[in-house]
């Protein structure tokens, strides 16, 4: 995974700062929206950081 690749273009929230959201103990994306403010801009982000949160809680060993 890169880290630095960017899940939210409107506030520059990339995939690193959701999987450290998530292992400081965000539980749902509301959690990580609260942490990273990811889609709080277009929004558009929104459905394919809900399904990487449930990802990185699934199969946390994919994102190391």
């Amino acid at each position: 995974m890169d880290r630095d690749k960017i899940a939210c273009k409107c506030n520059h929230v990339t995939y690193g700062d959701i999987v450290d959201a998530v292992e400081a103990g965000a539980k749902t994306f509301a959690d990580v929206q609260e942490k990273t403010n990811c889609a709080r801009g277009c929004g558009k982000c929104q459905e394919f950081i809900e399904v990487m949160v449930r990802n990185v809680q699934l199969f946390p060993e994919d994102y190391e």
